[in-house]
């Protein structure tokens, strides 16, 4: 299991990359924050897609200012 993540005052979340016996990978989210926290494995198609549409909240977020500047 790999894990990625940053700690902060608000909250936390970290990603796993989950490998199980007869399965394909998974990608595990762990999110916490002032209002609780959740958690969620997902295939990785569903967490290509999630990743797409946190992209597109970010562009929203920003106006679409600097998204394709990294």
């Amino acid at each position: 299991m790999h894990r990625v993540g940053d700690s902060r005052a608000a909250g936390f979340v970290a990603t796993y990359l989950i490998a199980a016996d007869g399965l394909g990978p998974m990608v595990g989210v762990h999110a916490t924050c002032r209002a609780g926290n959740t958690w969620a494995e997902l295939t990785l198609p569903q967490a290509a897609d999630l990743a797409e549409h946190l992209l597109g909240l970010l562009e929203q977020a920003t106006g679409g200012q600097g998204a394709d500047d990294e």
